[in-house]
């Protein structure tokens, strides 16, 4: 087995640092789909009556994809570096500490999709659905 594999700290670890890869890499080819599409100026925030008050460039909409893209392999990279520390002493504290690690990355990597895609959405709807 490779000295950097996924599932060296066992299955479990292996799918999750899989998913938080993939979760990762999401938004950013959503976003590298979308945003050549969009106007150059596109609604940023809106007031409580739903109006736009704050206009931005397309490209602030980079910014999920990229905190993703950070996230997600910062706290691969940090995990694999973490469980390889308690890999010295003892394995199951290894693959306690990557599981641990790579459920945090994919509940954040998945956060950021979502926040991703409704500011997606709010962009290309051009209406803020949580204005009441």
């Amino acid at each position: 087995m490779s000295k950097f594999s996924m599932f060296k700290y066992g299955k479990k670890a292996g799918y999750l640092g899989v998913a938080t890869i993939i979760l990762a890499l999401v938004p950013t080819v959503i976003a590298l789909a979308v945003i050549p599409g969009l106007p150059d100026q596109v609604p940023m925030r809106w007031d409580s009556a739903g109006e736009v008050i704050r206009w931005g460039s397309r490209y602030e909409m980079l910014i999920p994809p990229v905190m993703a893209i950070a996230f997600g392999f910062g706290i691969y990279v940090q995990t694999m570096r973490k469980a390889a520390e308690h890999a010295k002493d003892s394995m199951i504290m290894a693959v306690s500490t990557a599981e641990r690690f790579l459920r945090s990355g994919v509940i954040t990597t998945a956060v950021i999709n979502v926040t991703n895609f409704y500011l997606l959405y709010v962009t290309l709807s051009g209406t803020n659905p949580l204005v009441f």
